[in-house]
């Protein structure tokens, strides 16, 4: 509670002032230390230890090339929308940000990255990217195969690029956006994901849990894997009447060869909700419609992050008679 309201402290001020607007957070040990400008995430970092908390504002920031602790680190959100009023927090990392190995319980949430991420197979375990925006790929890579049990969660995510996912086992990967395609995925459950690229959206994927999700171009999708085997497709809508899923895969309950312009409300605009009808006749296995607004976890309408979300203010330009300046926030708290 006290690490809420601190936030939210740091968080109006950060509003308020402009000059305040580039700000970090650091709560480490029950104390909070503010930093500013574009260089304060940086520094909030090399003095954080793991286990700390960093709370991000709304403005652009460059980022550590490497993190190599287990801190969390929540932004103020990536959607346009939904951060008009704090302005969204976007990380400017001009290379992918390398996972290392002693970034174990790692937990990214409401932030926009320039580029994406890095890890090999001694990267972290137990590591969560909920509700970000990743404008690069995941080159989470392992010579030789893939890596020890990883446990990650990718949640709620906006991916643009290539994942090559061959250090990432045993994770979860569920109600994202997927512009591009999953690589050399082993042992992974992918669920109630949108996955929009049209050649080859999987390829050497094998051992994998692929329930819920919906493969939606509508091109000549002779093949879903370029090789892959023994993976379990449940309850997807491919676009494709006849996609080749790899060698000896588990084929149950999927519904094939769909129009995706009749299961969209508005694809083109980044409206992926169903349409009323699409809805209730293309379901999951737990019974909600596939896609990313079904299963446990539905994507959250503007990407909100946990903390507390400014949502409107008032800030008047001038005082009033007593010298005093009017200033009004909508704040609403957040469930999940």
């Amino acid at each position: 509670m006290k690490k809420i309201t601190l936030f939210l402290i740091f968080l109006l001020f950060a509003v308020v002032y402009t000059t305040a607007q580039k700000s970090v957070a650091l709560h480490s040990n029950g104390t909070t230390t503010i930093f500013d400008g574009d260089t304060s995430l940086t520094e909030a970092y090399d003095a954080s230890i793991t286990g700390d908390t960093l709370y991000v504002s709304g403005g652009h920031f460059t980022a550590p090339a490497t993190i190599d602790k287990g801190l969390v680190i929540i932004g103020a959100g990536y959607n346009l929308v939904s951060t008009a009023v704090t302005q969204k927090t976007y990380i400017l990392n001009t290379s992918n940000i390398n996972l290392g190995a002693n970034a174990s319980n790692l937990y990214l949430e409401g932030m926009e990255f320039a580029a994406g991420f890095g890890k090999g197979t001694s990267g972290p375990l137990n590591f969560s990217f909920i509700r970000c925006k990743i404008n690069g790929g995941l080159n989470f890579t392992a010579a030789g195969g893939a890596g020890p049990p990883t446990n990650a969660s990718i949640i709620q995510c906006d991916i643009a690029l290539n994942m090559n996912l061959s250090s990432l086992t045993y994770s979860v990967i569920s109600n994202c956006i997927i512009r591009e395609q999953i690589a050399s995925s082993v042992n992974n459950i992918i669920k109630n994901n949108i996955l929009l690229v049209g050649v080859y959206p999987t390829a050497y994927c094998s051992l994998n849990t692929f329930y819920n999700n919906i493969f939606s171009a509508n091109v000549n999708q002779t093949y879903v894997y370029g090789s892959g085997s023994n993976n379990d497709f449940q309850y997807n809508i491919f676009a494709w009447p006849d996609p080749s899923l790899g060698t000896t895969p588990i084929d149950l309950n999927n519904y094939k060869g769909i129009d995706v312009s009749t299961v969209y409300v508005n694809a083109s605009e980044g409206d992926f909700h169903l349409l009323g009808d699409a809805s209730t006749t293309y379901l999951g296995d737990d019974g909600t419609e596939v896609g990313i607004y079904g299963g446990l976890v539905p994507f959250k309408e503007g990407a909100v992050p946990i903390n507390p979300h400014i949502s409107q203010k008032s800030i008047q330009t001038t005082t009033n008679s007593n010298g005093f300046l009017n200033i009004s926030f909508t704040v609403e708290a957040q469930q999940n």
